[in-house]
Order: structure tokens, then sequence, then C-alpha cells
């Protein structure tokens, strides 16, 4: 009973977020033979490029789009499971999507594309990777105090030395309501332990704020409201630093957390086929190259990544890549997870009703 409690309140904090886009953006024509929905927890300026693409392609296939936060994206896909309406979910939250495919709410699909993926970008052939990016920090160059950060260590410092001018303006996901934000913070907790509890400590005492996606965090970074983003998407903070010069962002020299973003085909989807049409698009090569010269994604394939590109992850120390295998379940054990929240929450100082 109490799991349920559990997972109800997790289900109502995210509903009352109001994340959940009411009605889809649309592609392609209006008389296709065909629509492709797609429920995913991808900023659409990131993937319009190639849904404009695809459909210029595959003129008879119509795509909805519907971008959704990872966490529900992840409960609406269970309540959906008996007749779904999206017949391909993408998703940053690889644990969450680990778990739906581990509960048989995943079908399996296999072609050309999927077998050339390395094993370790794959689960069962029923969940797929299709880009590698880095985990970051992004700061605004007028607004943040100092020197900047270079890793985890020099944040600590420059929060010791500057509590004035970051109380408050320091923020990061809301892991009670971020699937991705819960994944990246477990693994913080896994590659340095005693490091991230001195962070978290430090970002306790000095307020920080909380957030439920990444847009929201550097929009207030860009204008100065934080003066520091933690732990963001690599594809969405390189995308704003590009075309902001108060913008930096920072792959930290301890470590990079590398996260893959995947896809699968619920179990019961209504239109398979056309998802695994889409999900080939994806792995190939015009796809992969649109992600990398556009600065969409980093791209899953390796062969692709020009090192001349700027858009190619050089990492100035060790990368940690969240690996796609069983050891992402442990961290979704429901005692577990209940624990870790809570320790989370005291750490920051933040109370369960917040």
């Amino acid at each position: 009973m109490k799991r349920f409690f559990f997972c109800m309140s997790l289900m109502l904090s995210v509903s009352g977020a109001k994340l959940w886009a009411e009605e889809p953006v649309w592609f392609g024509k209006e008389d296709a033979l065909r629509v492709l929905y797609i429920n995913s927890a991808m900023d659409l300026a990131s993937f319009e490029p190639i849904l404009t693409d695809f459909v210029a392609l595959h003129p008879d296939i119509r795509v909805a789009y519907r971008d959704v936060n990872t966490l529900e994206l992840y409960y609406q896909t269970i309540k959906e499971q008996k007749k779904p309406q999206a017949s391909l979910v993408v998703s940053s939250a690889m644990d969450l999507h680990l778990k739906l495919v581990n509960d048989g709410y995943a079908q399996t699909y296999q072609s050309s594309f999927t077998d050339r993926l390395p094993e370790n970008f794959k689960w069962r052939n029923q969940l797929f990777a299709f880009s590698l990016e880095p985990i970051v920090m992004l700061v605004n160059k007028k607004a943040f105090p100092g020197n900047l950060p270079e890793d985890r260590q020099s944040l600590l410092q420059t929060i010791r030395q500057n509590e004035k001018a970051v109380t408050k303006r320091i923020g990061t996901y809301d892991i009670r309501k971020s699937g991705v934000g819960y994944l990246l913070a477990s693994q913080d907790a896994r590659q340095a332990d005693v490091t991230w509890g001195r962070l978290l400590e430090a970002f306790g005492s000095h307020d920080i704020q909380t957030y439920c996606c990444t847009h929201e965090i550097i929009d207030d970074v860009a204008s100065g409201k934080l003066v520091l983003g933690y732990n963001l998407l690599g594809s969405y903070a390189s995308q704003r630093a590009r075309d902001d010069d108060r913008l930096k962002m920072i792959l930290p020299k301890d470590y990079t957390l590398m996260l893959m973003r995947v896809a699968l085909i619920p179990k019961s989807a209504p239109n398979s086929e056309d998802a695994g049409i889409f999900l080939d698009y994806l792995l190939s090569d015009k796809a992969q190259g649109m992600m990398q010269t556009q600065g969409l994604l980093f791209p899953i394939r390796p062969d692709l990544n020009n090192p001349n590109d700027p858009y190619v992850v050089n990492a100035p120390g060790p990368t940690g890549v969240i690996e796609l295998d069983q050891q992402l379940l442990v961290g979704r054990d429901y005692a577990k997870q209940k624990r870790f929240i809570r320790n989370w929450e005291m750490a920051l100082e933040i109370s369960e009703d917040d």
C-alpha cells in the first residue's frame, strides 16, 4: 500500500505541473495515408528538422509529435498499455525506458539498421539508442562570480567563497518530477559518492532552485536569474551557448557523464510498421549526420563523428557512459528510489511538500 501511495504522489506531482501537451504538433500532408504518433521527451527544436526531413522522404506518412516530460512519459506509456496511441516513445530517462522493456511494455523490432548498432547501445532488440550526449554545466559568464568552474571541486570552492552571489542562483532538476533528473543524480552518486554528498550539502545550504525541465533552467541562466545550471543535457546547452555569448557550456574535467537517448515501440502500438521505419531513419547516415552538422544532437554512430566538427564531445577528462544494462533497474527499485529521493530532499533542505 505504501508503494502505491508513493507512486501516486509522483504521478500527481507530474500531472499537477501540466507538462502534457494537449495537442500534438503535426508534420506532413493532411491527406497522408497513415499517421505515426510519437510521444517524446525531447524539445521540438532539436527534433523538428529530423521530423520535417522524414515526412519529406515519406509523404504517405503524417507525424503527430507530442513533447512530454520524462516521468509523465513513463506513466503515460503504462496507462496506455492496452490501447496505446503512440507508436514510438522516445526518452532521455534511460532507466525508465529500460524498466518499461523489462516489465513487458515494449515489442521486439529488428532491421539492418538496428543490427549494426553495437550491443551496448540496444537492449533485447526492444530498446534502441540513437544519440549519446554529455551531461554538462552551463554558466552565465557575466553573472558568475570569479573564475568559471572546471569541475565539481572548483564549483564547490566558488560556492564557499561567494556565498551571497550564488545563493538561490544555482539550478538543477527536481528529481521527484524529472525522470532524467533522477537518473543523473543517482549516477552522480555512483560516480563520486563523497563529492556528490559535499555538492548536495553546498546546494542545500545555498537554496538551490529545482526545475522540471532543461529549457527552464537554461532560460534562467541566460537571464542572469541563475549563475549556473547543473547536470544539463549537453545538446540543449550547446545549442543555446552557440547562439548566446553570455553562456558557456562546461564539460567537467573530473568526469563527464554520457547519456543515451533511447526509443521503444509499445507492445500494442497501432502503427508499429511506421514506427520501425522512423527508428531506422533515426539510425540512418542521413539523420545521424543531420544531428551533428546541424547541431541538433550528438549522434550515436561514432563513424559519422568528424573530429573537426565543433559538435563532437571533447571531454577534458574521463567520461562515464551510463550503460544500458540491468544496473539501471537497481536504481529504480522502489525502496532504493524512495530512500534516495528522501535523502536528496534532506540534503537540499526541501520538504516533501515543496
